[in-house]
């Protein structure tokens, strides 16, 4: 069963439409060029001859990269995101990054679940708020996933109370 994710306004969500996937572009690329960087910098310093600088090689690593940066910004429009409820996980596909997430779909299985609730609280003021899984999404209406390992995960989603409900009685079921 798949739960669309919710954002506050349309404004919002026109907002993640076109940020997100430039965001995926942008980190794409300096996820190549700082490794990149570094590497030919230590080179140098090390003495060896700048192989790893020299044109040749740039250019291949900068058809690579902009490979992946646009692979990486395309996922995010063309795969479908939400939370999926299967028999015995939980999805929630993004394919976003997000300020400590690097993952475009996280993967909890129902056995490491602790509690789900709908959380009512304005995460903007609370120390769980680069905790999103969703850029953009609502603060103050979200869904608060708790692992047994003492992780948390907030995600808006569209009909949060019937899929607390959903997610609940199949937690039940699997104990």
């Amino acid at each position: 069963m798949r739960y669309k994710f919710r954002y506050l306004n349309g404004m919002f969500k026109t907002g993640a439409a076109i940020g997100n996937p430039f965001r995926n572009f942008c980190l794409t690329i300096a996820l190549f060029l700082i490794p990149y960087y570094l590497i030919g910098r230590l080179t140098v310093l090390i003495g060896i001859e700048d192989y790893f600088l020299n044109g040749e090689v740039w250019g291949v690593i900068r058809k690579i990269m902009f490979i992946c940066a646009f692979l990486s910004a395309g996922a995010y429009c063309i795969f479908r995101k939400g939370v999926f409820l299967y028999d015995d996980k939980l999805v929630i596909a993004r394919y976003t990054f997000s300020t400590f997430n690097l993952k475009p779909r996280i993967t909890v299985y129902y056995c490491e679940i602790e509690s789900v609730n709908v959380n009512y609280t304005d995460l903007h003021f609370t120390k769980y708020r680069f905790s999103q899984v969703v850029p953009a999404g609502d603060e103050a209406y979200n869904v608060e996933l708790t692992l047994k390992s003492g992780k948390k995960y907030f995600f808006s989603i569209q009909d949060q109370e019937e899929f607390c409900q959903t997610l609940n009685a199949l937690l039940e079921n699997k104990q």
